[in-house]
C-alpha cells in the first residue's frame, strides 16, 4: 500500500470493498522487515548509480552532484524532511538522508534508546545537516568526492560544506548554479519591477504594464529566451552575455531602426528578423516594446548578464532530477498525512529504488524478504516500466514541448486580458 501512497486504513478499506478478510495483524509488526529489505535495495541502486557516474566521468572519482532539500510541510515548521543528492552527469540518486523531529517517548526530557527522532533544531537546517552528512561520508561509502555542488540560489548548505572542509585543505568544493533557477530569476526580477512600478508613469506618460507593454506573457517569453541564451552557449561566458543582450536589443528594434547585430543568424535562430533575412523575405516588427519599457528593464538584464553568475552555469545542469525524485517520494508519503520516521524512510527508499531502477526494484525487495515474485507480478512491473519510458519519450519530443509552450502562453495572455478588463476585484483580503 505504501507504493501507492496509502496506509493501513486504506488497506482495510480495500479488503472490505473486495469482500476480503481484514489484515490479521498490525502493519507495524512487518514494517521493520519491509524497511530493511527496501533499504538494502535502495543502497544497492545508489551504489550502482555512483558506479555509472564514475564511468560517465571517464573513471574520475571527483563527481559533480546536485543537492536539494524537501519538506513534508511548507515552511520551516515541518517535522519531517529529507535531502537528495543526484549525479549531474546521469541524473540518478546517489545518496539520501531522511530526518524527523517527531518524538513519541512518554518522557520528553528522558528519551528512550529507540527514540524515532533523529534531528533537533529548526526545520530549515535539515538541508544543511543532510548535505554535510552526505558529503562527509562520500569517501568512506563510495570512495568518491563531490567536488562540484549544484544548488539553487538560497542553497545555505554550501557554506557549511566549505567551512567544514569536508575533503581537507587541498580539495575545495566548487559551487554551481541550477540553470532552471537562474532562468526563473529573469521572471522574478521583472515581476518585482512591475510591482515596484505599479501606479507610476514612465517618461512617455504611460505605465510599465498594459497592452503591448510588459505583460505576463511577455515576461514568460523573455524568461524563456534568457534560458535559451544560457543553454545554447555553454562553451563561453562571452557568448552567453552576447546572447542575453541580443534579447534586450531585439525588443528595442523597429522597422526604422533594426538592432539585430547580436541575434543568432543560423537556421535554428529564434529571431524572426534573421530568419526572414535567410529566406530573402521582408520582416515587419510587430512585437517590439516601447523604448521606455525596455530601458526600465536594463538593470535587470545587467544583473543577470553578470560574468560571475554565468560562469557558474557553464556546466549546463539543473536540479530537475532532484525535483523529480522528490515528487516520487511525496507520492509514496503524501504531504497531507503526517507519518513517523519509519514510514517516511520506507517511502523514501522505495521511491529512490524505483527512480533509479524502475518498478522492477519491487521484485528485488520481495526477493530480499524471501518471497519469489509471481509471473503476473513480474509482467506487471516490466509493463509499467515500458509505459513510463514511452510517456517520457513522448514528453521529450520537440512538437510536444511546443504544444505545451503555446498552451502556457495562450493561458497567460487570456489572464492578462481578464485582469485588464476587470472593473473591480471580486475577492481580496479585508474586502468584506
Amino acid at each position: 500500500m505504501r507504493c501507492i501512497g496509502k496506509g493501513a486504513e486504506s488497506a482495510r478499506m480495500f479488503c472490505g470493498i473486495m469482500n476480503l478478510p481484514p489484515p490479521p495483524t498490525k502493519f507495524s509488526k512487518y514494517n521493520h522487515i519491509l524497511l530493511q529489505a527496501t533499504r538494502e535495495t535502495c543502497e544497492h541502486s545508489m551504489a550502482e548509480a555512483v558506479r555509472e557516474a564514475v564511468d560517465e566521468n571517464d573513471g574520475k572519482r571527483d563527481l559533480a552532484v546536485a543537492v536539494d532539500g524537501s519538506w513534508q510541510k511548507c515552511g520551516f515548521s515541518s517535522k519531517n524532511g529529507l535531502v537528495t543528492v543526484t549525479s549531474v552527469d546521469t541524473g540518478k540518486v546517489i545518496d539520501v538522508e531522511v530526518f524527523s523531529k517527531h518524538c513519541i517517548c512518554p518522557n520528553k526530557t528522558k528519551h528512550l534508546q529507540n527514540c524515532k527522532r533523529n534531528f533537533e533544531g529548526y526545520s530549515g537546517k535539515m538541508e544543511v545537516a543532510g548535505a554535510l552528512s552526505i558529503f562527509q561520508r562520500s569517501q568512506s561509502l563510495y570512495n568518491v568526492r563531490y567536488t562540484k555542488c549544484l544548488g539553487d540560489g538560497d542553497f545555505k548548505a554550501f557554506t557549511s560544506i566549505v567551512e567544514n572542509k569536508v575533503y581537507g585543505d587541498h580539495c575545495s568544493v566548487e559551487k554551481l548554479e541550477c540553470i532552471g533557477h537562474v532562468m526563473k530569476r529573469m521572471g522574478t526580477c521583472l515581476r518585482r519591477l512591475k510591482t515596484k512600478m505599479r501606479g507610476q508613469k514612465l517618461s512617455d506618460g504611460k505605465p510599465l504594464c498594459g497592452r503591448n507593454r510588459l505583460t505576463e506573457a511577455e515576461i514568460d517569453h523573455l524568461q524563456a529566451n534568457y534560458g535559451l541564451a544560457i543553454r545554447r552557449n555553454l562553451s563561453s561566458v562571452k557568448d552567453m552575455q552576447q546572447a542575453i543582450w541580443a534579447i534586450f536589443l531585439h525588443k528595442l528594434s523597429t522597422d526604422e531602426k533594426p538592432q539585430h547585430g547580436f541575434c543568432p543568424s543560423d537556421t535554428d535562430t529564434w529571431c524572426k528578423f534573421k530568419r526572414a533575412e535567410l529566406l530573402g523575405e521582408t520582416y515587419h516588427h510587430k512585437n517590439s516594446l516601447p523604448v521606455n519599457v525596455v530601458e526600465a528593464m536594463r538593470p535587470v538584464f545587467r544583473d543577470l548578464a553578470n560574468p560571475e553568475l554565468l560562469k557558474k552555469c557553464l556546466h549546463g545542469g539543473t536540479q530537475n532530477p532532484n525535483e523529480s525524485v522528490n515528487n516520487v517520494i511525496w507520492s509514496r508519503v503524501p504531504k497531507k498525512t503526517f507519518v513517523q520516521l519509519e514510514v517516511l524512510s520506507l517511502g523514501t527508499y522505495d521511491a529512490v529504488s524505483s527512480f533509479n531502477m524502475g518498478n522492477v526494484s519491487k521484485l528485488e525487495i520481495l526477493r530480499k524478504m524471501c518471497i519469489e515474485p509471481g509471473d503476473y507480478t513480474v509482467q506487471a512491473m516490466e509493463c509499467l516500466d515500458k509505459q513510463r519510458l514511452l510517456r517520457a519519450k513522448y514528453s521529450c519530443l520537440q512538437k510536444t514541448k511546443e504544444v505545451r509552450k503555446e498552451k502556457r502562453l495562450k493561458r497567460k495572455k487570456e489572464d492578462d486580458e481578464l485582469l485588464k478588463n476587470a472593473d473591480d476585484l471580486e475577492y481580496g483580503a479585508g474586502m468584506f
